[in-house]
């Protein structure tokens, strides 16, 4: 772990530890040790098996694209990935940091470089579908059967402009996808305009590995939406069990706090929590993550118990994931010692 990585890290840890302790402060009183009395410590261990399943389509979304790409990833393999990714998603703005660890980790099993690229940009793809199709019936339903609900105002306006967020990058990536020659003009610009004080000739050999992995990324592409179909159905299917399980998680706690699930509105509120936190305003959504589930869940929880179950909430979607994280990114890095050792020296 690099000194930029562990700033982030004791940034995003330090900002989750005020803000929940914070919480639990101005919410746990005389009542908070009644009502856990209710509690099932089975089903919120539950709610931690459907994190680790929840890894588990990830992890076959990834390893079933590059299948229809004619490329095997061995599931143990995309699953670590997937893990390591999480690592530096949890301390990143908008969780953005994970998409280099993915891309370079199926270049290690043999899938080239613009394939790599264009399976991890396809999974964001995806995920923004269904996303951006649960925000707008989310939304629906609120306005249908909940209006009478306070909701703040503010998470609402931040949903609204996560939501249009995600519209724009379909839209980009539409753009993009059916403009080959336009994209290639604007890499190769940015380049030149990044790239002013190196050398013409280190700019034109990056630009030939640019062009090589546009055209690699652009074949895959016509790939996913001709021969191989499949992969997008395998894509769209898996991100929707993914976020599915997510979602269901909030609800699986509440009934282990002894709670009644409230499975409807639980799942509107967790799409909308989520498209806040992909707003890139903090490392990992820390700070937003948290007070935005109170001030969704105060609605429908106890004040006395809102604390315990963000608290739980973000040691299953936060602090796990960088316990396992950290543990899948120390089988990298000892993989990749290993490797080097193993290599011959040239004298």
């Amino acid at each position: 772990m690099d000194k930029s990585q562990k700033r982030w890290l004791f940034i995003s840890l330090g900002i989750s530890f005020v803000v929940l302790f914070v919480m639990l402060i101005l919410t746990i009183d005389t009542t908070t040790l009644i009502e856990l009395e209710k509690c099932n410590p089975w089903i919120i261990l539950l709610a931690f098996g459907m994190h680790i399943i929840s890894l588990g389509f990830w992890a076959l979304r990834i390893k079933l694209m590059c299948r229809s790409l004619g490329y095997k990833v061995p599931f143990i393999h995309s699953f670590n990935l997937v893990c390591s990714n999480m690592f530096l998603a949890s301390v990143t703005p908008s969780q953005i940091g994970g998409e280099p660890v993915r891309v370079y980790e199926l270049t290690k099993v043999h899938v080239p470089g613009g394939e790599a690229t264009a399976v991890v940009i396809m999974e964001r793809v995806f995920d923004a579908i269904v996303l951006a199709g649960g925000t707008v019936i989310g939304v629906f339903l609120l306005g249908m059967f909940f209006a009478d609900l306070n909701f703040p105002e503010a998470y609402m306006i931040v949903a609204y402009i996560g939501a249009g967020v995600f519209a724009g990058l379909l839209i980009l990536f539409l753009i993009i996808a059916k403009n080959h020659a336009w994209s290639n003009r604007v890499v190769n610009k940015l380049l030149h305009l990044l790239g002013r004080k190196k050398s013409p000739d280190v700019i034109q050999e990056y630009q030939r590995k640019i062009d090589m992995h546009m055209e690699k990324f652009y074949a895959t592409l016509r790939h996913f939406t001709g021969k191989s179909k499949t992969g997008m159905f395998y894509g769209l299917v898996f991100s929707a069990l993914y976020w599915i399980n997510e979602f269901v998680i909030a609800s699986v706690l509440m009934v282990g706090l002894g709670l009644p699930p409230n499975y409807i509105l639980s799942f509107i509120f967790m799409i909308l929590i989520t498209v806040i936190m992909m707003i890139p305003l903090t490392p990992g959504g820390v700070g937003i993550a948290e007070v935005s589930m109170a001030g969704f869940y105060a609605l429908i929880i106890p004040t006395s118990l809102i604390g315990v179950f963000v608290l739980l909430w973000r040691l299953i979607m936060y602090y796990f994931n960088i316990v396992i994280g950290f543990i899948a990114s120390m089988i990298i890095v000892r993989r990749e010692s290993k490797t080097q050792k193993d290599e011959p020296v040239n004298l």
